[in-house]
């Protein structure tokens, strides 16, 4: 049996398994070492658990998944699987829509519990009511909208109360549909499997090969990322998306094209803030304009760009800053949406040292987050296609992408995946796809195109999608869990105010979420100590009582009557 393994046969498959297996093994001892050595670089404590346990736990898993792949791997039964993939791409798209849904529903509990996530669904449900601005009573914005969230995530009124997103809000609009409906859980799982049709067509017209199309694909289904990304509230997944679509515009230009793609660029552009898409953009920019007639198609491009990165680019940040607040200046910062709750500046001059490790462990979790392997099939497969001009583009624009967030002041915080990489992720299955395409016959011997190879990372990436993605699901299942629970353990149904204690949970501000109007039945308060907690009630909610209390937090309901009849 171990004779017959592609890992054995192959010098290829062998050097494969045997790269990947000490990648993954190096990575597991360095999350353990982070583990052990909290204060090192100053990281964010969720960013630092989130890569030293659970990714420390992926990485178990992936070694397990290798080995078994080595030992299974036949090329005679898995030879079809690629082909398989790439003529029956929309089914599975279907069914990656309807997995990832069932996921929002149940494992994300249909609750984006990061601000990231939060305020781009609570700027939705104000568009869909036709409003520009939610409305909280002024004198309780500081309850209701934990004071470091002011003017990082949300822009407050402190005079007439009015609340709205701090981010440019082209995602929000994208989830007003869906939002209308009330299945808003939905947007990022039909994103996701239109992503699947996207890197489809995009590596039919790169490599004209159905089974090197049939991969991209099933390496992109298999990696966990994509399931994490299109489960959540994140706008992560319109970002791979629209600028998937855009280099596929791009792939073979025309005006008309190029017009369609400044468009669909403008959509990216202003998804929440603008430097993932301008720094995908970049490469494509310099290559149009050293064409040959290439300024008339830049004309094009940039005049697809022009409505919507004047309408949501510039005006979204004047009317969020022409909210009455007093006399704050407009920065840079405002204009670009990027602020941080913990650096001043999104960006900063020279890369800071922290910032520098995070990135490392940023390619780490590059690494956890796909299909075993993806990662040095994705390097062969550029420096092969690298006389192409288009793949030269696309890796232009991955490396932009490494290099610009070099300069963004602060690691990504809470984030499945390489979060900052996300944007521009579909290059690597496209390159691990062109690493195993023939396009001779002298490609076929000992090369990563042979079938041992071909066998091998077919086994690795069915065996990620079972076991990789379902421990992935275990993960997210257990971590949204156990940060929801991080409140008053209080188990009535009634109306009530919960306010919570954020400084005794490990992200209790992440739970402070309020309806923009204050509708739901459960209004969410950030504590400011018992003493000032229950001076406000007494003021603003007279006819609610205490009832449960926890170091959690405190409960206020009173069964005889809702809650917002407190308001005043």
């Amino acid at each position: 049996m171990l004779a017959a393994s592609p890992a054995v046969r192959s010098v290829c498959a062998r050097a494969l398994f045997l790269g990947s297996a000490a990648v993954t093994v190096a990575i597991y001892l360095w999350t353990d070492h982070v583990y052990a050595r909290v204060g090192d670089f100053d990281l964010a404590p969720i960013f630092r658990l989130l890569f030293a346990y659970y990714d420390g736990q992926a990485a178990a898993g992936l070694i397990l998944i290798l080995i078994v792949a080595a030992l299974v791997a036949r090329p005679g039964w898995l030879r079809p699987v690629a082909g398989w993939v790439s003529d029956h791409t929309r089914a599975i798209a279907a069914a990656t829509a309807v997995l990832l849904s069932f996921a929002t529903l149940v494992l994300y509990g249909n609750d984006p519990f990061t601000m990231d996530e939060f305020v781009q669904l609570s700027q939705a449900k104000v568009f869909a009511a036709g409003h520009l601005a939610g409305q909280f009573p002024p004198h309780l914005v500081d309850w209701l909208i934990p004071p470091e969230w002011h003017r990082t995530f949300v822009e407050i009124s402190p005079t007439t109360g009015e609340v709205a997103s701090k981010y440019w809000p082209s995602f929000a609009l994208l989830l007003v549909p869906f939002t209308w409906v009330g299945i808003s859980w939905a947007c990022n799982p039909i994103i996701s499997a239109l992503t699947l049709l996207v890197i489809h067509r995009l590596a039919l017209q790169l490599f004209e090969d159905r089974e090197a199309a049939g991969f991209a694909v099933l390496f992109t289904v298999a990696s966990p990322v994509l399931f994490a990304e299109g489960s959540s509230y994140y706008s992560e997944p319109a970002h791979l998306l629209t600028n998937a679509v855009y280099a596929l515009l791009l792939m073979r230009p025309s005006p008309r094209k190029a017009l369609v793609a400044g468009l669909v660029g403008s959509l990216a552009l202003t998804l929440h803030n603008p430097f993932p898409h301008t720094l995908f953009a970049l490469p494509w920019f310099v290559w149009l304009a050293s064409r040959q007639q290439g300024m008339r198609l830049l004309a094009w491009l940039c005049t697809g760009y022009l409505p919507l990165s004047l309408l949501l680019g510039l005006g979204w940040p004047l009317f969020v800053h022409g909210l009455p607040h007093g006399t704050l200046a407009l920065r840079s910062d405002d204009i670009f949406g990027m602020h941080d709750p913990v650096h001043p500046s999104f960006l900063t001059l020279v890369p800071r040292l922290g910032v520098l490790y995070a990135r490392l462990i940023g390619l780490a979790k590059l690494w956890l987050w796909a299909v075993p392997g993806l990662i040095i099939l994705a390097c062969a497969g550029a420096w092969k296609t690298r006389h192409d001009v288009r793949c030269r583009l696309l890796a232009a624009s991955a490396l932009t992408t490494l290099v610009g967030y070099l300069f963004a002041g602060f690691d990504q915080g809470h984030g499945w995946g390489f979060r900052y990489f996300h944007s521009v992720w579909f290059v690597l299955p496209l390159f691990a796809a062109a690493a195993l395409t023939r396009s001779d016959a002298a490609e076929v011997g000992e090369s990563f195109a042979n079938d041992d190879v071909r066998a091998f990372v077919t086994a690795c990436a069915l065996l990620t999608l079972f076991v990789g993605v379902g421990q992935r699901a275990v993960q997210i299942d257990g971590f949204v869990s156990s940060e929801v629970s991080q409140g008053p353990r209080y188990g009535g149904d009634d109306s009530r105010v919960v306010i919570y204690n954020a400084w005794r949970t490990g992200y209790g501000n992440g739970l402070v979420h309020n309806d923009p109007w204050l509708h739901d039945k459960v209004i969410h308060l950030y504590s400011h100590g018992a003493a000032a907690d229950a001076d406000m009630m007494h003021r603003e909610f007279p006819d609610l009582r205490k009832v449960y209390t926890d170091p959690f937090g405190s409960v206020w309901a009173a069964r005889s009557q809702p809650i917002a009849a407190g308001l005043r």
